[in-house]
């Protein structure tokens, strides 16, 4: 049954072509009109009457093949009007027939969401450290400890000491969770000195969490790599100080989500203005100067799936690969080829060559804007004198091309292997944007959404050493992973802000329940700590009858020790901090 409905469509077309051709079989008409658009027709072959005649007879006496069939409807084909390129490519008038066959395109075997063990994950902090894994974390903490001891050995000043301790997996937590907190209020850039204020202008969570001293000297000390043996691999990768951190996070990334039928493909820029080999200009981005990186974004739920850092001409080895954009985007594809997705991205990456590999070697159907110095557009399509709203079309087997005019003196230019006719998308009312035009502008912005939320609540700081730079971008993205599994997972209506708050409160509070046990803690920070983490107040020091213990509100350089205890919070207080006060006083400020 295919076979004979393949065969009638076969000839109704035949048909129609031969009807058509015997109307124009001096080409006149094809010829004038081609000329009128600057067109080339091809004449090297030509229907005459006696072959339409031939050829109805045989189909009349149904003698007609379907090889034979094939063959002369691709014969006619070459008659159809068309529009000829310098490259000498040709693209058809009339959107080929899709009736015969539906295309599958765009049809994903999997649910898009969570997979694998995220789907675990119920807080914030657990979607948090699903992509900064435990690993991750102890491989920053040796490498860290290595440049505190480094530090240590060349200190020359015994009272800097105090702070140059070697750092714990919770401080390290709780100074990425103080990061955090600053992006959320908007004191990424701010001096510190600010944030760690005394007169009332200050946060209380960081004077609370550590000392500013401490603070400043993990920020100079947070190392990702071995030291010892960087050099040596700095031969063969510009990126080494923070590669093994960086392509563990993008693993993460592609390990925990399922993407959804439409993604796009953009680059990124984390501003920085320091010294760095790889350090790029793009004018067109709010920071300009910064380290490019390329992704691959989820289009409508701005998961970020994948990553590649442009590092600069790589020294021969491993890494030492082409930084074309047929080439980015070969490698960006690689966790989703032969998914039958959508790829969207703009025409610093389209090209004919590039969406046509896309679609044969990986089953992948594109959509983008073209530049104008492509050899592939006709150049009738570059005219910019048409009429404002209007759009001309052409086709080929397995790919489209328009050019919209939105106004005077101004065309845009755009290709898909996903569109395949000329339908204009009525919801545009009076602008009569072509549906290839309105698709791209849907789906193009997915990288730009996710340079806005690390925007947003941005947790970089100024820093002259590039690879901080990287981390901060990896912790603005973590987060933003982490949300969009935590949304999917628990369902919860909740914000950004609050996710975010939680998450970094979660990171902190470990750490301040282990920090205010210690005697060295001051009795307001002591204090202020409990009523941060919601405990009650816990005695520090029960000063026994006959003890001899340090006034804990006087300087360390008196000494003084005393015998006696708060009654509140039992430290141990010399009767010079003491209020005296009759039994009938302190009854009445208990009850009251």
């Amino acid at each position: 049954m295919d076979v004979e409905s393949d065969e009638r469509q076969l000839r109704s077309m035949l048909h129609e072509v031969l009807e058509n051709s015997s109307d124009e079989s001096s080409s006149s008409e094809v010829s004038d009109n081609c000329s009128e658009h600057n067109l080339e027709s091809d004449t090297e072959q030509e229907i005459n009457d006696d072959q339409v005649e031939s050829d109805s007879d045989g189909d009349s006496d149904d003698n007609i093949t379907l090889s034979s069939l094939r063959t002369r409807r691709s014969s006619v084909q070459v008659h159809a009007p068309h529009y000829k390129c310098k490259d000498g490519q040709k693209w058809y008038k009339q959107a080929p027939r899709t009736n015969i066959r539906t295309r599958a395109e765009n049809i994903i075997n999997e649910k898009p969401g969570v997979k694998g063990a995220a789907k675990e994950a119920k807080t914030e902090v657990e979607c948090w450290k699903i992509f900064f894994t435990e690993e991750m974390k102890n491989v920053i903490l040796i490498h860290t400890n290595e440049e505190i001891l480094r530090r240590q050995a060349n200190c020359n000043d015994s009272k800097r000491l105090y702070y140059m301790k070697e750092t714990t997996a919770t401080e390290l937590d709780a100074f990425i969770g103080l990061l955090y907190i600053a992006g959320l209020n908007k004191s990424s850039r701010q001096n510190l000195n600010d944030l760690w204020r005394t007169d009332g202008t200050g946060v209380d969570i960081f004077r609370t969490t550590m000392s500013l001293q401490r603070f400043y000297f993990l920020q100079n000390c947070i190392r990702f790599d071995d030291k010892s043996t960087r050099e040596e691999r700095k031969k063969t990768d510009n990126l080494t100080h923070i590669r093994w951190l960086f392509d563990q996070f993008v693993r993460c990334c592609q390990q925990s989500y399922i993407a959804h039928e439409y993604m796009t493909i953009d680059e990124m820029l984390l501003a920085f203005r320091g010294r760095c080999s790889f350090r790029v200009y793009i004018p067109s981005k709010p920071a300009k100067y910064g380290i490019k990186i390329q992704a691959l974004v989820d289009a409508k739920s701005f998961y970020i799936f994948n990553l590649e850092v442009y590092a600069g001409k790589q020294p021969a080895g491993p890494y030492a690969v082409s930084n074309s954009a047929f080439a980015i985007v070969e490698r960006l594809i690689q966790p989703i080829s032969k998914s039958n997705r959508n790829l969207t991205f703009d025409n610093w990456f389209t090209s004919y060559e590039l969406m046509m590999h896309l679609l044969a070697e990986h089953r992948l159907t594109s959509t983008g804007t073209v530049r104008k110095n492509k050899r592939c557009i006709p150049p009738v399509f570059l005219k910019t004198r048409k009429e404002p709203e209007s759009s001309m079309f052409c086709f080929q087997k397995d790919i489209s091309l328009v050019s919209y005019a939105p106004k005077n003196n101004k065309v845009v230019i755009a290709m898909s292997t996903l569109h395949h006719d000329d339908r204009i998308d009525e919801s545009t009312g009076d602008q009569k944007k072509p549906e290839i035009i309105t698709f791209y502008n849907s789906t193009k912005a997915g990288v730009d959404v996710v340079d806005e939320l690390s925007a947003t609540y941005d947790v970089s700081r100024n820093s002259k050493r590039w690879p901080m730079t990287i981390f901060y971008g990896i912790l603005n993205m973590a987060a933003i992973n982490a949300n969009i599994i935590f949304q999917e997972n628990v369902n919860k209506n909740t914000t950004r802000t609050e996710f975010l708050r939680n998450m970094a409160l979660s990171l902190v509070y470990t750490h301040l329940r282990l920090r205010v046990d210690k005697k060295n803690i001051p009795v307001n920070i002591r204090q202020k700590i409990f009523s941060q983490i919601n405990e009650p107040l816990r005695p520090l020091l029960q000063n026994t009858p006959g003890r001899y213990v340090r006034c804990l509100d006087c300087s360390r350089r008196k000494d003084r020790k005393t015998k006696y205890a708060c009654a509140c919070c039992e430290k141990a207080i010399y009767l010079d901090h003491a209020i005296f006060s009759c039994k009938d006083c302190a009854n009445f400020d208990s009850s009251s």
